[in-house]
């Protein structure tokens, strides 16, 4: 089994738990999620991986139950509150029971001793998180002050779940550029100049075959895909009479399957009936992650 340990990030905590149970995990306790299989470089919100060894009722047992070699030299971890660090007293029983060679700095392999729930003890190898998705995309560095952030762009790609994504109003471009990293064929467009320079200047910086161009949102140009947005947040685009966000939606529905869009939150009692709302996520500054397919598609 493989044990997920995800970061938490203020504001992002209901995504972080969609993005894991999206992928197949199940949730054991607020930071710990258990699975058969996770790709952790393709995640927004996993920390690291641990491969179970062992299980026990103490950390202990846990250690004693240890039943294969682990690859020396070893370093011997526990998480205390949010964070792993060496653990001298894990290590003294690591050494009595399996013995090998361990050391602090350096080691071939991290054994570490943890307890998701309180309850059980388990030992398991680290997996670390290398060469991901969400470190190239932080190298972005062409932002606006409503910019979506790389962790929520990647999350919103993976929980969409599909090969083929759209963006209308692509912004700086964290949407398909993630859903590029991802291998999605990804469509991209925006009405506004300086951003289409922007996503552009991004995509090109970390080196990616997009093409972004400038498009008219509420005029369709793809069908049979899904919908993955954050409809523009300036203020401009809304008044008292018409909400573009909604308006913007309702363009595309006829060629999409399926969507994966954030809204204001006054928004979400006025979206159409003909889709069917798989579910909603608490979001920041009042708006809503909708996801969901489209009826008769």
């Amino acid at each position: 089994m493989i044990w997920i340990y995800r970061n938490i990030n203020e504001g992002f905590e209901d995504l972080a738990q969609a993005e894991m149970i999206s992928a197949g995990l199940t949730q054991v306790s607020n930071r710990f999620f258990i699975g058969n299989d996770f790709n952790l470089e393709n995640s927004a919100f996993a920390s690291f991986a641990i491969k179970e060894i062992s299980k026990g009722s103490t950390p202990e047992d846990a250690i004693r139950n240890i039943k294969i070699s682990i690859p020396s030299p070893y370093r011997v971890e526990k998480i205390d509150g949010k964070r792993r660090q060496g653990s001298i007293t894990y290590a003294r029983l690591a050494y009595k029971y399996i013995g090998g060679d361990i050391r602090a700095s350096n080691p071939e392999s991290i054994l570490l001793v943890f307890t998701p729930d309180n309850e059980n003890w388990y030992t398991g190898l680290v997996i670390e998180k290398q060469n991901s998705i969400l470190e190239k995309m932080n190298s972005i560095t062409e932002r606006t002050c409503v910019s979506l952030s790389s962790l929520a762009a990647l999350a919103m790609v993976n929980i969409a779940n599909s090969d083929t994504i759209v963006d209308p109003c692509c912004g700086t471009g964290l949407i398909p550029i993630a859903s590029v990293l991802r291998k999605k064929k990804t469509f991209a467009g925006d009405n506004n100049h300086r951003m289409i320079r922007l996503a552009r200047k991004n995509r090109d910086n970390i080196g990616l075959d997009l093409e972004i161009l400038p498009r008219d949102a509420f005029k369709p140009w793809v069908d049979n895909c899904c919908l993955v947005s954050d409809f523009p947040a300036d203020r401009s685009w809304m008044s008292n009479i018409t909400d573009h966000s909604l308006e913007l939606f309702k363009c595309w529905l006829p060629y999409i399957k399926s969507f994966c869009v954030i809204f204001p939150d006054q928004i979400i009692e006025k979206l159409p009936k003909n889709i069917n709302i798989a579910q909603k996520i608490a979001f920041t500054a009042g708006r809503t992650i909708v996801l969901g397919t489209v009826d008769g598609k």
